[in-house]
């Protein structure tokens, strides 16, 4: 699959996932294992699922589904503590981990956290996992591309996240315009982004993704430029930095960042792949502007030049 393609089938697994809700977020899970997994077996409701909507035999894991259509971390706390005490009661001898399976693609809340933290207190002898976007694209992209697509539809053309135009952009500025905040930016310095990308350690999947947009960062510059209000862009970026800031502090993956971002963007109204290359465009020119994302200190080499160097 091509770098493309794969990020492509995120954005579209994403939005499966956001439409998918009780039975029928189970019934998508039950599919996307079974085909990556052989030793999955799903765990069918019929006479209650004891705790458990899936297990795999090799590794003793049990999993437990929570897809509600709108997310509520009492509620999300309620359904984990009853999944585990029933899968304790029931099932204790089937698993030594047990992986709680969610659809909220921004991750797991703090709260909800914090009960799995307490539930691994009180079951020392169990291990715990949570199961979301990411977990479920990593199963997702070692499929064959013919079980992709009919997971969650087929890919579009190349030709379809290439070719950003102005018109496109200005509507996800003018989004953003309306978040703006008046707070000071720091200081900041210029540094190629393709540098900062590979210091900042995104994988090689998002950071070719990303510089697929780079190419139409000027459109931003340029927008800029041309507005009546001239501390809009600044005002724009100080709120940028903060929601940066604020996943930067919750998520320690920079491509889950950079998603994080992507949907502050795009205000959750993503509907077609071009529309992530398109937020991109955005991302990158605040990458570029150095508003977001670690700055490499002076001294700092990039891979190339210290194998160019002939020291690590």
């Amino acid at each position: 699959m091509e770098p493309w393609q794969r990020h492509c089938a995120r954005t579209m697994l994403g939005d499966t996932i956001r439409n998918l809700h009780g039975e029928g977020f189970e019934d998508f899970f039950h599919r996307l294992m079974q085909l990556g997994d052989p030793g999955f077996f799903p765990v069918r409701t019929v006479q209650g699922d004891l705790g458990a909507d899936g297990l795999t035999i090799s590794d003793r894991k049990l999993y437990a589904c929570y897809g509600p259509q709108v997310a509520n971390e009492a509620e999300v706390r309620r359904k984990f503590r009853g999944d585990l005490a029933k899968a304790v009661a029931n099932r204790g001898g089937d698993f030594d981990i047990f992986v709680f399976v969610h659809n909220n693609l921004r991750g797991v809340g703090p709260e909800v956290t914090r009960e799995i933290s307490a539930a691994q207190s009180s079951h020392p002898a169990l291990c715990f996992e949570h199961f979301g976007l990411d977990r479920m694209f990593r199963v997702l992209r070692k499929l064959e591309d013919e079980d992709i697509e009919d997971l969650i539809g087929p890919f579009p053309l190349k030709a379809m996240v290439t070719g950003v135009r102005m018109a496109e952009l200005a509507p996800l500025l003018d989004h953003l315009s309306t978040r703006r905040r008046r707070s000071p930016l720091p200081g900041s310095i210029p540094v190629p982004p393709s540098r900062k990308l590979e210091y900042n350690r995104f994988s090689d999947d998002m950071r070719e993704f990303l510089l697929l947009s780079l190419p139409y960062v000027p459109l931003v510059h340029d927008y800029y430029a041309g507005l009546a209000h001239p501390v809009e862009r600044d005002e724009v970026a100080a709120a940028f930095r903060e929601e940066y800031l604020e996943l930067a502090a919750t998520h320690d993956d920079p491509d889950a960042v950079a998603l994080g971002l992507q949907w502050y963007i795009l205000g959750n109204e993503a509907r077609h792949p071009k529309d992530q290359v398109e937020a991109n465009v955005v991302l990158m020119y605040f990458l570029g502007e150095c508003e977001i994302f670690r700055i490499p200190p002076p001294d700092w080499r990039t891979a190339g030049e210290v194998l160019e160097g002939g020291a690590a």
